[in-house]
């Protein structure tokens, strides 16, 4: 089943320069009405993906991994059209690249790694691909993991996401750049469900979770206000075969919209919302053989 009605012609998978890297740690977040007991409750258990404007154009662009070397590539998008890639820099074994954002200010989108064996986090600072240094971030106590980053104090410098697979509770970890700020716990995530990125749905200015539900495919908003949940919303339903894996604005209408991927098929997708609800859809490229746009 195709993920939207309209379908539009793949891009072609001509870049061997793009490539992907996974985004592994992904929190379980759920609708009350709508929880799943089956379903693996571990938030190892749903991969995400990483996007980001990496060359300035306001489009976000995918990031790609290569599982075996370990090695990043991001590939340049207009909405769903693939426009170029280019190399980015090689993950070090034991880290896991969990986000992408702009921490020291320069415009520039940088990696936020995570080290689950001795929850020690880093950023990569990059301008484009290129990366330009690094700078240890703080080290998350024992059973939290970094699953995610976004503003939610509205000060413009990325936060941590974290989530405690054991409790299913989240928490906002401040910062300033590398440098830790102060915290609040965000809501518990019922079982069954997965915080796969962070966005701003309802336009109120404040990040709000977006979940998805791996053993029904259905997706969910919850609403923030900065650490506090203020409201729920189911969004549209994923076909099977396809997950949600991340969430940007594609589209350049001030609403984000899902990014989805098959990965029998290596096939994407962007559905485009207005909140949470569907108002249409688009293939986008497809990673060639080799590369993934998350963890295996």
């Amino acid at each position: 089943m195709h993920p939207f009605v309209q379908p539009k012609s793949a891009t072609p998978l001509l870049v061997m320069a793009s490539a992907i890297f996974f985004v592994c740690n992904i929190a379980s977040a759920s609708t009350p009405e709508e929880t799943s007991p089956n379903v693996i409750d571990d938030a190892l258990t749903t991969p995400s993906a990483v996007v980001a404007d990496f060359n300035s154009d306001g489009h976000p662009d995918y990031v790609l991994g290569n599982p075996s070397t370990r090695q990043t590539a991001i590939w340049f998008l207009n909405n769903n059209v693939f426009i170029g890639s280019a190399f980015g820099p090689t993950i070090p074994a034991s880290w896991n690249l969990e986000g992408a954002a702009d921490f020291n200010q320069d415009l520039h989108p940088d990696y936020a790694l995570f080290q689950p064996n001795f929850n020690r986090t880093a950023i990569w600072y990059l301008s484009g691909p290129t990366l330009i240094g690094t700078a240890f971030g703080p080290t998350l106590p024992s059973n939290w993991e970094l699953v995610t980053t976004g503003d939610f104090n509205g000060n413009s410098f990325p936060d941590y996401v974290l989530f405690n697979s054991n409790t299913r509770r989240t928490a906002i970890w401040y910062l300033v750049n590398n440098i830790f700020a102060g915290s609040d716990f965000g809501p518990t995530l019922p079982p069954g469900w997965n915080l796969i990125g962070v966005a701003d749905f309802n336009s109120d200015g404040h990040r709000d979770y977006l979940l998805f539900n791996a053993g029904n495919h259905q997706t969910a908003i919850w609403y923030l206000s900065g650490p506090t949940l203020i409201g729920t919303a189911f969004g549209p339903r994923i076909p099977g075969g396809w997950a949600l894996v991340a969430t940007a604005d594609f589209n350049s209408d001030g609403h984000p919209d899902y990014l989805l991927y098959n990965p029998a098929t290596r096939q994407t997708a962007i559905w485009y919302l207005n909140n949470n609800v569907f108002v249409g859809g688009a293939f986008g490229p497809t990673p060639p053989m080799g590369w993934s746009l998350v963890a295996p």
